[in-house]
Formats: C-alpha cells, sequence, structure tokens
C-alpha cells in the first residue's frame, strides 16, 4: 500500500499522531497478499499483529460442531485482529481468513513494542485502534442482544450495505445468526 495512503487511515484512527511519527509506524508493517481461504491467523495461533484491509475482505470464523459460524467481515479500509489473543498471549478460537483474494498491512506489535515504546503517539495510536475495535465489537454483540433477525439484517443494509454485495447468503445468514432459509424470507419481505 502507498504510504501517504496508510499513513491517512492511520490517521482516521489517532489524529494526534505526528507526520513525523507515521514513517516509523508504517516501517514496522509489512504487506501481505492472501488467495481466497487462505487464513491469515489460524484457530490455535496466538495473535500478535492488527491487520489493515487494503483490498478484498477478511473473514472471521469458528467451526462450532461441523458448521462454520461467521463473526465478522472486514473489508477495505478497515483494521481487525483478535484483540483477546493479542492482550492475554493464548491462542485464538477463531480464525480470519480471505474471503476472496486479498491484500493486507501487517503492523507487528513486538516490532512496534521493542522499537518504539519511547514514541507516546505510536502507543496512543494502538490504544486508539484497539479500543475503536472494541466498541465495533460490542456493537456487533448489542445487534444479537437487542434486535430481531430481520432488525439486524435492516440494520446491515443501513450502516453496512457492501457486505450485502460482497459476501454470499449463506454468509450473511450466519453472521446474522439464522438459517440461509430464514434469511431468504426475510429478504423476500422486504420487497
Amino acid at each position: 500500500m502507498d504510504h501517504k495512503v496508510l499513513g491517512n487511515y492511520i490517521k482516521q484512527v489517532s489524529k494526534r499522531i505526528t507526520d513525523e511519527d507515521i514513517p516509523l509506524l508504517v516501517s514496522c508493517t509489512r504487506s501481505r497478499e492472501l488467495k481466497k481461504g487462505e487464513p491469515l491467523l489460524k484457530e490455535g495461533e496466538v495473535c500478535r499483529s492488527f491487520y489493515l484491509v487494503e483490498k478484498g475482505y477478511l473473514r472471521t470464523w469458528y467451526n462450532k460442531d461441523g458448521v462454520t459460524i461467521n463473526l465478522n467481515f472486514t473489508l477495505e479500509g478497515d483494521f481487525t485482529t483478535n484483540i483477546i489473543s493479542l492482550k492475554s498471549h493464548k491462542a485464538s478460537e477463531f480464525t480470519i481468513e480471505a474471503g476472496e483474494h486479498t491484500s493486507v498491512s501487517v503492523f507487528d506489535l513486538d516490532i512496534i513494542a521493542n522499537e518504539f515504546n519511547s514514541h507516546p503517539q505510536i502507543l496512543l495510536f494502538i490504544r486508539r485502534l484497539a479500543s475503536h475495535l472494541l466498541l465495533a465489537s460490542e456493537e456487533h454483540s448489542n445487534l444479537f442482544k437487542m434486535y430481531t433477525p430481520t432488525e439486524r439484517y435492516r440494520y446491515i443494509e443501513k450502516n453496512n450495505p457492501r457486505l450485502l454485495q460482497r459476501i454470499s447468503l449463506s454468509q450473511l445468514a450466519s453472521y446474522l445468526g439464522v438459517t440461509r432459509e430464514t434469511l431468504s424470507r426475510i429478504r423476500g419481505k422486504m420487497k
């Protein structure tokens, strides 16, 4: 990814980061290309990075009794990680993989911590990014606590319509916590 574009994504997370700190942070990133279905983080691995999707999308999922449950989809310009694994150094309980051919910037926290511990704006960026991802996770969790399946679909339709254009109905149904048939009925009633 172009360093200027990457710098703009970094500034969206932390407006206080200085123009001098951005190249230092960018120096800790590496680009990675993934084929559709290729894992970025496998269940059982310890997560040590944040990931920014440059092109394509990432799908976060786990397997429950032979059924794939989709937890999240990260599209271009968005970050993702496994916060629990990152913080606790424990194995990830889910997989993050490419939903299609995907390019990502990998922010390696071990390198950032070792190289830039004395740069408060870089550390502030990491804290703000973690906070941003936790808020997004809580928002998704609240969908299931507060809304019916139809209301969840409408929420996605209003707040993240790109998902409806990019992911399959089966994956969307799993993400919304319904069967594909139920999702088809919901969509049919909305026409």
